[in-house]
């Protein structure tokens, strides 16, 4: 159905993650920059497998194409956005093993240009302003993320893009040529 582009999976350390925000201990200890509005802040789940039933992520997000991928299930996405008004935090509260996806900031977002970080579920990222992103992907089992980000109209202040859409591509992490003991 889709075409996998793998990314490279790093460890997320601070400097690493630099170019595009900051790792936290908690969702109070940093706040995404804001230029518009103020702070909205929701919880969603994030699942290491695909349901076998009804999807997780419910009718309104198949509503623009039935084929999409998930946006809060398995490890694939084809959904990435970037806001203009906010970063975005995300946070573990059950603190599994999460990877996340981003590219640099700005337009256009090439798949062979985004790097994906594995956290031990111990800390989370607060991403700058700009920052090509995804959901985070829960890499065992269920989690939850607090999420923190601006409450200006999404669709006015984000760009999207959605590769399994539009070019028939996912992309995922290569966890299997990633060690997480090393």
């Amino acid at each position: 159905m889709w075409k996998s582009v793998k990314i490279k999976v790093e460890r997320l350390r601070p400097e690493y993650f630099a170019p595009y925000g900051h790792l936290i201990n908690s969702i109070e200890e940093r706040k995404p920059d804001i230029v518009k509005g103020n702070y909205s802040s929701y919880e969603k789940h994030a699942y290491a497998d695909i349901a076998a039933g009804e999807p997780k992520d419910g009718e309104r997000w198949y509503a623009a194409d039935k084929n999409r991928t998930p946006l809060s299930e398995g490890l694939k996405r084809g959904h990435f956005a970037f806001h203009t008004d906010a970063g975005q935090s995300f946070f573990p509260v059950n603190g599994r093993p999460t990877v996340y996806i981003v590219g640099g900031v700005g337009e256009p977002l090439r798949p062979q240009e985004m790097r994906a970080f594995y956290g031990e579920g111990k800390v989370g990222v607060c991403l700058h302003l700009g920052v090509w992103h995804t959901m985070p992907m829960s890499v065992e089992g269920e989690e939850l993320y607090t999420t923190i980000r601006g409450d200006a109209d999404y669709h006015e202040h984000s760009t999207e893009v959605e590769f399994d859409v539009q070019q028939g591509l996912v992309i995922e992490p290569d966890l299997e040529n990633f060690d997480p003991s090393q």
